[in-house]
């Protein structure tokens, strides 16, 4: 099951549903941020992979990605895989990397060889082997000695990118089982004190994509995807949920952490994706995200990531455009 696919698709159908002007505008804003070299901008000005990314599913969703960005942002996703460094080597600029260049392929058609692609499949998987601990995940650096949550789910979406499956899934079953806690939440690591919302996303999105790919067949869409595995996640998941709704803050958005000091644009996205999955999606909850990302949205288009930020960036106007594809698709905008 390729869950970034997924992720991108499911945006896509309820951006499908925001109004005409808000699509152009933050598309419009988004093309802004091509560096001219090749690539999108980070919080610096310059081009980066992970922003790229970012940038590039943003487009796909909002149905704005033309072939010409596509060609050159598949150009620049080529340079750096010559560069030391430039990709594949930890979990987040390998699921980056496979996914901007199947963003982009999608557009284009194919860009590599069978022999180019296997080269690099074989590179990626390399670099990524190395990473793999004997707790059943993928560290975030080579440094660590135990496996990340955030880092083995993004691990996960790479393999998939790639068109192959994750390797050693009974191992990577006991990592998720031992970061699970009985009142709700997923810990980051074996280390961890506390849950939060985003580690709490990555464990039921692993475990969902572990639990269809024990299932025959795959799906083409979130629909069929949800249709098959809800029942599942209603019952072994469901206790996740209540954790989830607990880090709503009193402004609207989701808190990352318990002790966080304020709420933020990927909490709030990610809390309401999970929710969702697990098929226990709020109105009234919903309905209050949606104003607190929209205290967050530019008037000229791109999203801040928290209220005392003034600097928009690729990687946060997703996590915006989500939370408004989300309240649209459950028809609670206003």
């Amino acid at each position: 099951m390729d869950f970034l696919q997924l992720l991108r698709d499911d945006i896509k159908e309820g951006l499908a549903k925001t109004p005409q002007a808000f699509r152009e505008r933050h598309t419009r804003w988004i093309q802004g941020q091509e560096h001219a070299g090749g690539g999108f901008k980070n919080r610096r000005g310059n081009p980066e992979l992970y922003y790229s990314t970012f940038a590039l599913r943003s487009l796909s969703a909002l149905n704005a990605l033309t072939p010409e960005i596509a060609a050159r942002s598949a150009d620049f996703l080529l340079r750096l895989r010559k560069e030391r460094g430039g990709a594949f080597g930890d979990a987040v600029s390998a699921a980056s990397w496979w996914d901007a260049f199947a963003l982009c392929e999608e557009v284009l058609g194919p860009r590599l060889s069978e022999t180019e692609r296997i080269e690099l499949t074989r590179l990626t998987h390399a670099r990524l082997g190395f990473l793999q601990r004997d707790d059943g995940g993928w560290a975030k650096t080579a440094l660590e000695g135990n496996g990340s949550l955030y880092h083995t789910f993004l691990t996960a979406c790479a393999y998939f990118r790639m068109g192959g499956s994750v390797p050693e899934t009974e191992k990577l079953r006991g990592f998720l089982k031992n970061l699970d806690q009985a009142n709700g939440g997923f810990f980051e690591n074996k280390y961890s004190k506390r849950a939060g919302t985003n580690g709490t996303a990555a464990g039921v999105g692993l475990s969902l994509l572990l639990t269809a790919s024990g299932v025959a067949g795959r799906f083409a869409t979130w629909t069929g995807l949800a249709e098959k595995l809800m029942p599942l996640a209603a019952k072994g998941l469901a206790h996740h949920a209540a954790f989830v709704k607990s880090m709503h803050g009193e402004e609207g958005g989701f808190y990352a952490m318990p002790n966080a000091p304020m709420t933020d644009l990927l909490s709030t996205f990610t809390g309401l994706f999970t929710l969702k999955m697990l098929g226990q999606s709020d109105a009234k909850l919903t309905a209050r995200a949606l104003a607190y990302a929209r205290s967050l949205e530019d008037p000229e288009g791109g999203y801040v990531g928290f209220a005392l930020e003034s600097l928009a960036d690729c990687e946060y106007t997703f996590y915006g455009l989500g939370v408004e594809s989300i309240a649209h698709a459950a028809g609670g905008t206003a």
